[in-house]
C-alpha cells in the first residue's frame, strides 16, 4: 500500500486490547469520507468503541464517540455508515479483546472548508435542551449525528433542526423521545442543513453524548472538466492553480482582477476597459464604442500611437484629423528640428516674422521697404 493512499483502503489496525489507538489521521487540508469495517477472530463476542479526536490521541474526549461498547457477536462483522473527518483530525478505535480488525475505506480529497468532525457534547443536565452545532450562515452542509449512551441505564433523547437556536416549535423535531439502550449508539446520517440552522439535542440521562460530522456543499474537480452548456457559479469561485482557456470567454458583467493579468493574444472588448491605481481611482479607460483612450498620466508607445479616430489633446487644444491629416492647434506650434519639406502656406500670410539676421533668413516687408528707401536716397 502507498505511503499516503487517497482512495479505497486507507488504513487498518489491530489495536492492543482495552487501549485506545489511532487508526488513521486526515492530512492537512484534506477531507476523509469513509466507512469503518470491523471484524474479529475471537470465539466469543467483543465490544468496540470508535470516536474522532480533533487532533492527536491525547486530545480525544469521551463525548466524541460515535460507537460505545457496540457488541459484535462471534462470526459477525460490523460496518458503519459514512463519517467525515478532516485536516489533522484522528480516527480513534478500541476493542476489549485482542485480534479485532479495524479498516477505514473511502476517499481523501482536498477541501478548504471546515468539514469533518465539527462538534460534540456530553449532556450537562437531564431534560435540558442544548445546541450541538450551528451551520455557518453562508454554508450548506450534509450532517451526520451520533448519540451514545455510555451509562448502565436506559435513556431517551430528542433531536431538532431549529431556525432560531433553542427557541423552536414542536414541528422541528426529527427525533422525539427515542429510546437508547445502555452502552448502545444511534446514528442519523445525510441530513441537509442550511446556513444559520442549529442542531438542538436533549436527553433524560447525563450519560448520553452527541457528536456531529459535516460535509459542506463543496467539491473539487481533479480531472479534466467539460460542460456542454452554461456553467453558473452562484458564489465566489477560487482557483488554486492556473486557468487555461483555449476558446472564447464571454463576461456578461463586471470582471475585477486583484493582481496583474498577462494576455498572450488579442483581447476583444464589447464594453469599456478600466484600469485602476493603487488608490482605487480610475487610471485609464478604453472605450470599444468610441475608440477613445482616456488616461490621467502620459500615453507612451515605443512604436508610435495609432488611432482610427481623432488624436485629441485637451478639449480640442490639439487635434489631428485621420481623414486628411490636418493638424489644428489653439496654442503655439514649436518645431525645434526644422521642416523637412517645402512649406506650403496655401496663400496664407506669415505674420509676426522676426527681422532677418543672416542671408538665409526670410525678410519682412518692413525690412525690404527700408532697404529700398535707403538705396533710393543713396542713388538720388
Amino acid at each position: 500500500m502507498s505511503a499516503h493512499p487517497t482512495f479505497g483502503y486507507l488504513a487498518s489496525l489491530v489495536p492492543e486490547a482495552k487501549k485506545r489507538e489511532v487508526l488513521h489521521v486526515a492530512s492537512a487540508g484534506e477531507l476523509v469520507e469513509g466507512k469503518i469495517a470491523v471484524t474479529h477472530r475471537s470465539p466469543y463476542p467483543v465490544k468496540i468503541r470508535i470516536g474522532i479526536s480533533s487532533g492527536s490521541l491525547t486530545q480525544f474526549t469521551s463525548d466524541a464517540y460515535i460507537l460505545y461498547d457496540r457488541q459484535i457477536e462471534e462470526g459477525e462483522s460490523y460496518e458503519s455508515d459514512f463519517i467525515y473527518y478532516a485536516d489533522g483530525q484522528s480516527l480513534i478505535v478500541y476493542s476489549d479483546t485482542p485480534n479485532t480488525n479495524f479498516i477505514i475505506h473511502g476517499q481523501a480529497q482536498a477541501d478548504p472548508t471546515n468539514s469533518g468532525f465539527v462538534s460534540s457534547l456530553q449532556v450537562a443536565q437531564e431534560n435540558q435542551k442544548q445546541i450541538l452545532y450551528t451551520v455557518p450562515g453562508d454554508e450548506e452542509a450534509l450532517v451526520s449525528i451520533f448519540a451514545t449512551n455510555q451509562s448502565p441505564s436506559q435513556a431517551r433523547f430528542r433531536i431538532a433542526i431549529s431556525d432560531n437556536g433553542l427557541s423552536f416549535n414542536q414541528s422541528e423535531y426529527i427525533e422525539f423521545n427515542t429510546d437508547l439502550n445502555p452502552r448502545s449508539s444511534y446514528q442519523r446520517t445525510s441530513i441537509k442543513i442550511r446556513g444559520g440552522q442549529s442542531i438542538v439535542v436533549f436527553a433524560d440521562n447525563t450519560g448520553v453524548s452527541f457528536s456531529a460530522y459535516a460535509k459542506f456543499n463543496y467539491s473539487v474537480v481533479s480531472t479534466d472538466f467539460t460542460i456542454g452548456g452554461n456553467l453558473q457559479v452562484g458564489n465566489d469561485a477560487s482557483l488554486l492553480g492556473d486557468l487555461l482557456v483555449s476558446g472564447v470567454s464571454t463576461f456578461s458583467d463586471s470582471v475585477t482582477f486583484s493582481e496583474d493579468v498577462n494576455f498572450d493574444s488579442d483581447i476583444s472588448l464589447h464594453g469599456l476597459l478600466r484600469g485602476y491605481t493603487s488608490g482605487n481611482s480610475i487610471a485609464y479607460t478604453l472605450s470599444n464604442s468610441t475608440g477613445n483612450i482616456s488616461t490621467i498620466g502620459s500615453l507612451t508607445s515605443g512604436n508610435g500611437v495609432f488611432t482610427g479616430g481623432n488624436l485629441q489633446v485637451g478639449i480640442n487644444k490639439f487635434t489631428v484629423d485621420p481623414t486628411n491629416g490636418n493638424i489644428n492647434t489653439t496654442g503655439t506650434l514649436s518645431v525645434n528640428g526644422g521642416v523637412a519639406g517645402n512649406l506650403n502656406l496655401l496663400n496664407n500670410k506669415v505674420t509676426n516674422l522676426a527681422e532677418p539676421s543672416v542671408p538665409s533668413d526670410a525678410a519682412t516687408r518692413r525690412y525690404v521697404d527700408g532697404k529700398i528707401t535707403a538705396l533710393s536716397i543713396a542713388l538720388g
